[in-house]
């Protein structure tokens, strides 16, 4: 990240992914919190509406920015996401901001002859500064929260395991933001590992809120939770190490799974205990799995 272009690509393709993820969690806090739970359902809404502002100021400044193979990954906003967020708005009441979504279709790819300004690069690093500021403040909430729930101080219908798993990412986050700070070119270290995990994890708590009716769909998500276990279990040894190529087969697997589930939840042709803005979510992040794969390689 040697150079003002790269600095400010590297950042606005991290924000336009991560953002809208963090601010997600903070819905699914939100969505999932009882009415004794109602101070921390608050916060969880002011989070989304701060990132909410910060996404808006990403988005603009990426436009003439980031390269058109990157804004089609299927990382930043899928076919599914402005019906998913419509209907969980409709669903939870939970005021959801589709413009952004809107904003994002229409970011300006940029040329092969991109040149930066000093001015680029000085409202990214103001960007960047003030994400690592709220993400901070974000993480210590989830830790609370996390905390709290474990020591059975507060009741959620999100599970404990899916909460410490949204920890992570936003301490993943936050590691990368204070590397992007630090102009560090290792953003990448780890991400197989990292990212194998977490979809371990995803197919685990779509597992499991899943109707039990879905015996087809669990039965997948089931299967797709080994693979990923068994993947993040063999890099742990040299000699057992999966190629990038079957890493990479695999998360393509579970992104259209994913997919399949989500358009499932939309058609309502698939019963279950979670939103379709969850499964886009997951997709997302899956589908982010991939780009990171085919850009590392």
């Amino acid at each position: 990240m040697t150079s003002k272009e790269s600095y400010i690509q590297c950042s606005l393709q991290y924000h336009l992914f991560w953002i809208r993820i963090l601010k997600e969690h903070a819905i699914f806090i939100e969505a999932t919190m009882p009415p004794p739970g109602k101070e921390y359902a608050d916060q969880a809404d002011t989070y989304k509406q701060q990132y909410d502002q910060l996404l808006e100021v990403a988005i603009k400044l990426s436009n003439g920015v980031i390269p058109l193979s990157v804004l089609e990954s299927g990382q930043f906003y899928t076919q599914y996401t402005e019906e998913s967020e419509r209907l969980a708005q409709l669903n939870t009441g939970i005021t959801i901001n589709s413009q952004l979504t809107r904003m994002a279709y229409d970011i300006v790819p940029c040329t092969a002859d991109y040149t930066a300004t000093n001015k680029n690069e000085q409202d990214v690093f103001m960007l960047n500064q003030n994400l690592l500021n709220l993400t901070t403040s974000f993480v210590q909430f989830q830790a609370d929260l996390l905390n709290k729930r474990v020591s059975c101080g507060l009741f959620t219908m999100m599970y404990t395991a899916d909460i410490l798993h949204i920890l992570m990412e936003a301490k993943r986050y936050l590691e990368i933001l204070k590397r992007l700070q630090n102009r560090d070119d290792s953003l990448l270290t780890d991400y197989k590992s990292f990212w194998s995990h977490n979809m371990a994890d995803h197919a685990k708590v779509m597992r499991g809120q899943l109707d039990p009716t879905e015996s087809t769909y669990f039965n997948a998500a089931n299967q797709f939770a080994n693979t990923f276990d068994q993947l993040s279990t063999a890099e742990m040894n040299p000699d057992t190490f999966p190629s990038d190529r079957e890493i990479l087969s695999d998360a393509i697997a579970i992104s259209d799974f994913k997919s399949d589930t989500t358009n499932g939840l939309i058609t309502c042709k698939i019963q279950a205990i979670m939103l379709a803005l969850y499964t886009d979510h997951l997709l997302r992040e899956a589908n982010h799995f991939i780009y990171l794969m085919y850009a590392g390689s």
